[in-house]
């Protein structure tokens, strides 16, 4: 679990986030556990969920919702050398109208909802802390967990702006500021970014989102990505 360790001292997140909504827990039910910190350092909140099983091969995926609009994708595809046998892919949504996640559990349906920051609803399967839908957009999710299919999980038709950071293996596929990314809008119609034209990269290594807001990523995308639709 370092590399999730590391990347969460990595990142900087420029969404303000209130640490009364955020406070500590751990939570176990099935084979999925549930995890959401604060880190005060960045003034963040992060939500895991994460495979009770996963200890067994090391194989598991896992996912991570920050109070920034992220849902990371974390893989662990064995043991070994970490820049080998981990990856991530990363998606940031847009807007982000509610302060807090949240989460709820159906005992009888076996679910987990986890509420983002931009309102949409994930729900997990507990039986094996997988991703089953979301609202406002779909998702599909490989059966295996294996590099060659990028995170396992991809997101299309999103309604609102989807930034598809890719996917890497051995560190966030966002901390290269010359790789390209893509903004998504609601027909899955995608416009190429460089990431340093979305991040800001400081020089002990933390990564920031340039804008402040909503309001502030609106206008960029609007004027950069004219052609999508807001």
């Amino acid at each position: 679990m370092s590399f999730l360790i590391g990347l969460i001292a990595m990142m900087g997140l420029a969404q303000a986030a209130d640490p009364a909504k955020c406070t500590d827990l751990v939570e176990r039910y099935e084979n999925t556990q549930i995890q959401r910190i604060w880190a005060a350092d960045i003034q963040s909140c992060f939500f895991s969920i994460i495979p009770l099983d996963a200890y067994k091969d090391l194989i598991y995926r896992d996912y991570m919702f920050t109070s920034d609009g992220e849902l990371m994708v974390f893989n662990s595809f064995g043991s070994g050398d970490e820049s080998l046998t981990t990856g991530a892919r990363e998606f940031y949504m847009f807007p982000r109208p509610v302060e807090e996640i949240t989460h709820s559990w159906d005992f009888d349906k076996q679910e987990l909802t986890v509420q983002h920051v931009t309102g949409d609803k994930f729900i997990f399967d507990i039986r094996k802390a997988r991703l089953k839908s979301m609202t406002r957009g779909n998702v599909t999710v490989a059966d295996y967990v294996e590099p060659k299919n990028r995170g396992g999980v991809e997101i299309s038709n999103f309604q609102g702006i989807l930034f598809d950071g890719g996917f890497k293996r051995g560190s966030a596929p966002t901390g290269n500021g010359n790789a390209t990314s893509y903004f998504k809008d609601v027909n899955n119609k995608s416009c190429a970014v460089k990431n340093s034209e979305v991040f800001k990269y400081t020089s002990d290594g933390d990564i920031h989102l340039k804008f402040e807001s909503d309001k502030a990523v609106m206008a960029f995308i609007k004027q950069r990505c004219p052609g999508l639709k807001l």
